[in-house]
């Protein structure tokens, strides 16, 4: 679910995107904007990187003990992978992308991608200097401009095709 609802995110803003400016090459990448050596991810190079930084449970949803739907937030970051000469195209896109979620703050998934069709409402979220430099580490880059949105509310449910745990198994814990 995560994938698909971020595939069809990226794919409407890049159409967004490239209608603003049209290019050879993509505008958005959804990746990691480094790889695990801390290498620049050559497919996030000059693009606006999307990438899932949090997932948060929505205190609207059911108890763990339950198999009622879990209720999930995402956080998702959309940073300005751009530098020396493109730094200005990059804040330029990320005006655009800014501009972009704010009129279309309400996703609703492509009927045919198998996704409940629950819409998913994208609020920016407003983080300080310091939020933002743990973030940027935690991602292994340095600071980029960038934009943090939550993604309210994907549903999952015990019945979906990849439950991965028949439903009368529970986890338990070793104490």
């Amino acid at each position: 679910m995560l994938q698909s609802t971020l595939d069809q995110l990226r794919a409407r803003l890049e159409a967004a995107l490239q209608m603003s400016e049209a290019r050879a090459e993509p505008w958005v990448a959804l990746t990691n904007p480094v790889d695990p050596d801390g290498r620049v991810v050559e497919s996030a190079r000059n693009k606006m990187v999307m990438v899932l930084v949090g997932l948060q449970s929505d205190p609207s949803g059911a108890s763990p003990r339950t198999t009622a739907p879990l209720h999930v937030n995402a956080l998702v970051m959309l940073i300005a992978n751009f530098s020396g000469s493109d730094y200005a195209t990059g804040l330029r896109m990320l005006s655009r992308t800014i501009t972009f979620f704010h009129q279309n703050p309400v996703f609703i998934p492509d009927p045919l991608s198998g996704l409940p069709p629950d819409n998913i409402v994208l609020d920016f979220v407003n983080i300080d200097l310091a939020q933002t430099r743990d973030l940027t580490e935690m991602l292994g880059v340095r600071y980029l401009p960038s934009a943090l949105y939550r993604m309210r509310t994907l549903t999952f449910t015990s019945d979906a095709p990849h439950n991965l745990m028949p439903a009368d198994q529970t986890i338990r814990t070793q104490r």
